[in-house]
């Protein structure tokens, strides 16, 4: 397939690399521009483009980007989505970044959200990992342990075409129904960044409490502040030294009373 990626950030890098690693053709495009991100997409293998460019015949188009910065994307790329390309979006709502969205405040679910902004389906995907588990936990299909990922979306034919590249990434993928049910893996319940199988995973979406999810926000990230600015510095810049643990993992584990996990460090 024709993937096209917008968003030039850790998990755009982390996409882009697994799905040319699979053998699919990828492009990359950021607002910065084609220019600006050259040296990263050559990293991993892929193509630089404008964002106009990236989505020109493609299959399918993720999109990785703050979910703050879904509308001025929507605006500029009006018109110019084909109808046959599918749109992933992987993203997460932090008031703490992205300020507040009054309808999400009042109840909106995400991802129904983001595709107001779109006016046309979305699938939710590679949205309830965290970076470094989705760079180093990946493992081949049938493997036991697996990390499972959910899949939401309202168009069938679209959840399954992103069944099959989450599968290709290193993921059990779950079909996790509709979009508006898609706020049991938001952000931090029980089935979000907790590196869970699919038997898990399933179990996990059914335990969710959505009036308990904006409280769980809070204490997760006021928790994961006490991990330090190193912590946060590999995060965000994916370089993660010898030995490194992503203890977001635990910390999501452990304010959804799930059990502790088996700690694998493979970067």
């Amino acid at each position: 397939m024709k993937i096209g990626i917008i968003g030039a950030g850790l998990i755009g890098q982390i996409l882009a690399n697994k799905f040319n690693v699979s053998g699919h053709e990828i492009i990359l495009a950021d607002r910065k521009g084609a220019n600006a991100i050259k040296a990263v997409a050559d990293a991993v293998g892929v193509k630089a483009v404008e964002l106009e460019e990236v989505v020109l015949d493609i299959d399918v188009l993720i999109v990785s980007i703050p979910l703050i910065n879904i509308p001025d994307l929507v605006q500029t790329l009006k018109g110019q989505i084909e109808d046959k390309t599918i749109i992933v979006e992987t993203t997460n709502y932090w008031p703490h970044r992205d300020g507040n969205v009054d309808a999400i405040d009042n109840g909106m679910v995400n991802s129904v959200w983001v595709q107001q902004q779109f006016g046309r389906p979305v699938v939710k995907a590679f949205s309830n990992i965290g970076a470094y588990s989705m760079a180093a936990e990946g493992k081949p299909s049938g493997t036991a342990d697996r990390i499972a990922l959910a899949v939401s979306g309202d168009v069938q034919q679209a959840i399954d075409v992103v069944m099959g590249i989450v599968d290709e990434a290193g993921f059990d993928p779950l079909d996790a129904g509709k979009l508006e049910d898609s706020w049991r893996q938001q952000a931090c319940g029980p089935a979000y960044c907790t590196d869970l199988t699919l038997a898990e995973l399933i179990n996990a979406r059914k335990t969710t409490k959505k009036d308990e999810l904006r409280e769980k926000q809070e204490l997760a990230f006021s928790k994961m502040k006490e991990l330090g600015d190193e912590y946060f510095d590999n995060i965000v810049s994916g370089n993660y030294p010898d030995g490194f643990v992503d203890h977001a993992v635990d910390i999501n584990r452990a304010i959804n009373q799930l059990k502790p996990r088996k700690i694998s460090s493979k970067i």
